[in-house]
């Protein structure tokens, strides 16, 4: 036992403590661990919500940026009509077709 613990007391449906039991059993820990364990996940998850917000924005900004960059100048299509419909040059009156 960590010195900088408290001895905590709570209710879990007798179900919840089953399924616990089990996992803890299967993985070679103790209920305390997975119950532990599992707060720290909760705490991350909402103690990081501010980091998530920053991440969402900035992507945000990346997609629009990529959209931007996507988009811009000439069109493929454009590009591809100017390589396959080359304009027929009219042929000089020096030259027979044989």
């Amino acid at each position: 036992m960590n010195v900088d613990s408290t001895k905590t007391t709570f209710y879990l449906r007798n179900s919840l403590r089953a399924r616990l039991k089990a996992v803890a059993a299967k993985q070679a820990k103790s209920v305390t661990d997975l119950l532990t364990q599992g707060a720290e996940l909760i705490l991350d998850r909402y103690e990081n919500n501010g980091d998530k917000e920053e991440l969402r924005q900035r992507a945000a900004k990346a997609r629009e940026q990529l959209r931007r960059g996507l988009y811009a100048g000439p069109s493929a299509a454009d590009s591809a009509d100017a390589i396959l419909y080359v304009r027929q040059r009219p042929r000089s009156k020096g030259t027979k077709k044989r």
